[in-house]
């Protein structure tokens, strides 16, 4: 444990558009590479475990707190989780259906893959969208997201039962917190050229290499 000198990430929604937008890219990053290259991601997204630091004077980079809640996914989730970002871009219902079944879904059919796509296409709506964008885009972030959970939550119960496997809860709710960084800093971004930069050359392989060296280093069983 090592003390960091910070400033809180909300000290920075009134600054200029460029600082906002550097705070976010930096904060995308630091989510998205982890997990899609070692399998890892920060499970705890509230804004009191980012913290900015400066340099000059100027906000610089961000400082990740709090790792009591950390998530280390089999190299196959994190291909399950590109699949379905490719079976989405591409309306490739085949591969979509395949990265459900590779998260761990149990009684999918037909109307349920519908509804499931609801959500999906929500949560990765930013990240299909090749322009420069906010995540909300035009709507109104204190309603962003509340019709889409109502939804999918009502169309569930209604056309389940589905089991809902524990990765995907957790991968929800940390980009949802993330996401929530994102509408704070009311950052405008190119997030499709962030999140494709994170997946370039993605192997489900590569993937499994590194967590394992990484988790050996630090004396933990792959």
């Amino acid at each position: 444990m090592q003390w960091l000198e910070g400033r809180k990430i909300l000290d920075f929604k009134s600054s200029d558009q460029t600082v906002r937008n550097h705070l976010a890219t930096a904060m995308f990053r630091a989510w998205w590479h982890p997990f899609s290259r070692f399998g890892v991601i920060h499970g705890d997204p509230h804004l009191g475990n980012y913290t900015v630091f400066e340099e000059a004077g100027e906000a610089s980079g961000i400082n990740l707190l709090d790792y009591g809640c950390i998530r280390i996914f089999p190299a196959k989730f994190v291909g399950g989780v590109v699949d379905l970002y490719r079976g989405l871009l591409s309306n490739d219902r085949d591969r979509i259906v395949h990265a459900y079944e590779t998260w761990g879904f149990r009684g999918l059919n037909a109307e349920v893959i519908d509804i499931l796509n609801l959500w999906a296409r929500f949560i990765y709506a930013p990240l299909l969208d090749d322009r420069t964008r906010t995540v909300a885009d035009g709507l109104n972030p204190g309603e962003y997201g509340r019709k889409e959970a109502f939804t999918v939550h009502k169309a569930l119960k209604e056309k389940g039962p589905v089991t809902i496997p524990r990765e995907f809860v957790f991968m929800d709710r940390a980009a949802i917190g993330l996401g929530g960084v994102f509408l704070h800093l009311d950052a405008e971004l190119n997030f499709y050229r962030l999140f494709n930069e994170a997946i370039d050359s993605f192997s489900i392989d590569e993937v499994a290499k590194k967590q394992s060296v990484a988790l050996q280093s630090i004396g933990l069983v792959a």
